[in-house]
């Protein structure tokens, strides 16, 4: 069992509960040394790592099953590897945690904006969901 730090569509209970099969206690968290970029002409965003004073705030999921851990890595495809980091809770509390980093050699998908979870909320949320059909956990 691992936790595993979330930045962008994996933060929402919508795409969350259609990639996992388990329920898993979760809270806000910050990565620190990374910078959250948008994709160009997609809903989601990227992790890429940034300078030390860099961060992004995400939701961390607590002792994941590693049959979960396996559906996250198949969602998150070939444009991620996973790696372990430091995350520190809201309460300054710091533990490791999976986090989903973008390969070098995709950076040219990067967009030059920031992602913002606000407009994926609100918007961006449902075009992820029909686009990507999360409807079933393998």
């Amino acid at each position: 069992m691992v936790s595993v730090f979330t930045y962008g569509s994996l933060m929402f209970d919508p795409v969350w509960s259609r990639v996992v099969a388990g329920s898993y206690e979760r809270c806000e968290a910050i990565l620190q040394g990374y910078d959250r970029k948008a994709v160009r002409g997609e809903t989601y965003p990227v992790l890429i790592p940034s300078s030390a004073l860099s961060q992004v705030q995400g939701v961390v999921y607590c002792n994941v099953s590693s049959a979960d851990l396996a559906r996250l890595d198949h969602f998150e495809g070939k444009y991620y590897f996973r790696k372990t980091e430091q995350i520190i809770t809201e309460e300054k509390k710091a533990f490791p945690a999976e986090v989903y980093v973008l390969k070098e050699e995709y950076y040219n998908i990067i967009s030059h904006k920031e992602w913002d979870p606000v407009h994926f909320c609100t918007t961006g949320i449902h075009f992820f969901l029909h686009s990507f059909m999360v409807t079933e956990k393998q």
